[in-house]
């Protein structure tokens, strides 16, 4: 270790910090003509800086310093602040630091300490002991009766089909049944498992039946087949014997909450392999979620294979030295990034239409757009616009131009490749956190404000996104995006919003006469930190978000049972930001176990949910998590 990093908080106050910044040169060589670059997510107001200057794009910092030299065994010392509130964990540290020459070119590696927090709050919050329960399935069933004995299902137990929308479920069964136990089914056998149609049940609902008899699956559709397999998946059990399972004998009469059960994953701050997302594909049908919200493209890269448009991908995948788009969040001195061929993307529609899990891809517009400005310029980029503005994530160049020919060629193009790319009749536009500010000082969007007779650039807004909607339903596709859609009071009722800051602005959505899907992040965002110990990986914006709390949410607690709003709320989602998710480890963190109480938001009724009910069936659903090297986040020490 020749160089070393440690950040300290000074001082804090309710929405501003003071931090001190000490670089040490551990190394028995002088320093001279050097940069140091760190990756930091929270804006440094650039007038704050002692000792030297600062620039930052996005979370990606570089200081320079007024000490030209840093002497062998000696420090650089500076101070700096920001307009935040208190850091409480140490993932809100920096995430990568890197001496570099004056070129900016990296030079040396920096080791960087845990941030030395100013108040850290260690409580934990508290989980009570249960006993495993021995019918352990989430989500909670309806309806689930205990009979007296158990059935073995041996080498010579066969899967029957008697109704055709159950293969898919049944060649899952298969495969899940292999992967987990080393379990083989025979093609000729005992009929001991039998699919069987059921045309009383509706999308979603199934029955299952297990006796002396044998393994009985009921349901109307391929959906209910599905989530029958994914409730047989917990109720087996491995037996003392070899190559022998156990099935309690249990009835077992279901069916969701709710119709759109959705996760999120952003694949544009990280990317996650092809592999990693058919993972949580899989995992997410164990638990009955019906649709994976797969977020594409944001400011940070482009991930998604445009056919018209390749520099999307040769270019905006991709960030970090000699590259257009500068690292973000990780990586500083290597190349970073990937994406999903169209090919791949079938693969992986595929994969999941087969577990009975609908996609919807989200291209987000008009901001979030920073890694296609920077790799179509000639169609995005607007020489004249002056507008001063800075987004959440502290950018000054990620928004597309509504007064820009190219622009509308731009959402043409990609939406016509999305759409038929993608058999979901749902397309995910974005549209959230356009900064204040923008196209103010743009003489192409003056000009169009003022031909519309328009007095509010989020007017524009509204036109630019009333314009994709009309051409995704030329194409067939209804538009759907984040609360923010619906500013500027353009796009039609038909465009189904997302409601992402609290659940008032879902039911001030619904009172507008729009469908809406719940995702607050104060209770279904699985980047949020699961505990308050500054240990513990995450953010904390919205809110910490024990596993107690995820599972406590009830959706529209506050809203009468008979409120007719209640009709517009389609369903829950949940979703996981990716800016500190880089490795497979990490998501599993996150993802578990707080996805399996947010599933039961989704399907289980109000009167059946219990919080330590719940726990006794995570403790003895733990097993099943082990068996497939889930890495998740212990609930019980």
């Amino acid at each position: 270790m020749s160089y070393r990093v440690d950040l300290a908080v000074l001082s804090e106050q309710p929405k501003f910090c003071r931090f001190g910044l000490t670089l040490h040169n551990l190394s028995d060589q002088d320093l001279s003509g050097w940069q140091f670059q760190f990756i930091a997510d929270r804006f440094i107001l650039p007038d704050s800086i002692s000792h030297g200057s600062i620039r930052q794009i996005g979370s990606f910092c570089t200081i320079f310093p007024d000490q030209e030299i840093l002497p062998a065994n000696q420090h650089f010392y500076c101070e700096f602040s920001i307009n935040t509130a208190p850091l409480r964990f140490y993932t809100d540290g920096f995430k990568d630091a890197l001496i570099c020459n004056t070129q900016g070119e990296a030079l040396f590696p920096v080791d960087i300490t845990p941030i030395a927090l100013a108040s850290p709050f260690k409580e934990r919050s508290s989980i009570p002991d249960v006993d495993s329960a021995e019918l352990a399935v989430i989500p909670k069933p309806n309806k689930m009766e205990r009979f007296t004995g158990e059935f073995t299902l041996t080498a010579n137990s066969q899967i029957t089909l008697q109704a055709s929308t159950s293969e898919k479920a049944a060649t899952w069964l298969q495969e899940e049944l292999q992967r987990i136990y080393q379990f083989n089914t025979p093609s000729i056998g005992q009929s001991d498992i039998l699919y069987r149609n059921n045309p009383t049940l509706d999308e979603g609902e199934y029955q299952v039946i297990v006796s002396s008899t044998g393994i009985r699956l009921e349901a109307g559709t391929s959906s209910g087949f599905v989530h029958a397999t994914a409730t047989l998946l917990q109720l087996i059990q491995p037996s003392a014997e070899q190559n022998k399972l156990i099935v309690p004998f249990v009835k077992i009469v279901d069916t969701p909450r709710y119709r759109y059960r959705g996760v999120m994953l952003d694949c544009s701050r990280h990317f996650h392999p092809v592999e990693r997302v058919k993972r949580m594909i899989n995992q997410i049908a164990h638990y009955k979620f019906n649709t994976f919200h797969w977020h594409f493209t944001d400011d940070e890269g482009w991930r998604m294979e445009v056919k018209a448009f390749p520099e999307l991908t040769d270019i905006g995948a991709w960030r970090g030295p000699g590259c257009t788009l500068d690292p973000q969040f990780s990586h500083l001195s290597e190349v970073y990034g990937g994406f999903y061929t169209q090919d791949e993307i079938r693969e992986v529609i595929a994969y999941a239409q087969e577990r009975a899990i609908t996609i919807i891809p989200e291209i987000d517009i008009p901001g979030h757009c920073r890694a296609a400005v920077k790799s179509l310029p000639h169609l995005l980029h607007d020489p004249e616009d002056q507008s001063e503005y800075r987004s959440i994530q502290h950018y000054t160049d990620n928004v597309l131009s509504p007064g820009l020919p190219g622009t509308y060629e731009f959402i043409d193009k990609v939406l016509e490749e999305v759409a038929e790319l993608f058999p979901s009749p749902w397309v995910h536009i974005g549209a959230d956190e356009v900064p204040e500010g923008v196209w103010l000082k743009s003489p192409s969007c003056q000009k169009l404000m003022a031909e519309k007779g328009y007095s509010d650039a989020k007017q524009l807004q509204g036109y630019l996104l009333r314009y994709a909607e009309r051409k995704l339903r030329s194409l067939g596709k209804r538009m759907v995006g984040w609360e923010e859609a619906q500013h500027g009071n353009k796009v039609s009722k038909d465009t189904v919003i997302y409601s992402w800051l609290s659940e008032d602005a879902a039911l001030n959505c619904a009172k507008q006469g729009f469908d809406v899907i719940l995702q607050p992040a104060q209770y279904t965002y699985l980047d949020m930190a699961s505990d308050y110990a500054p240990e513990e990986p995450g953010v904390d914006w919205a809110a910490v978000i024990p596993l107690e709390n995820a599972y406590r949410y009830e959706p529209l607690a506050e809203v009468d049972e008979n409120d007719p709003m209640r009709k517009r709320i389609l369903g829950v989602q949940c979703g996981l930001w990716c800016e500190i998710i880089t490795h497979q480890k990490r998501m599993d963190y996150m993802v578990f176990p707080r996805i399996t109480a947010m599933a039961e938001a989704c399907w289980t009724n109000k009167s059946q949910r219990d919080w330590e009910d719940y726990l006794s069936r995570l403790k003895g659903h733990l097993p099943l998590l082990n068996r497939q090297g889930i890495d998740y986040r212990k609930t019980w020490k």
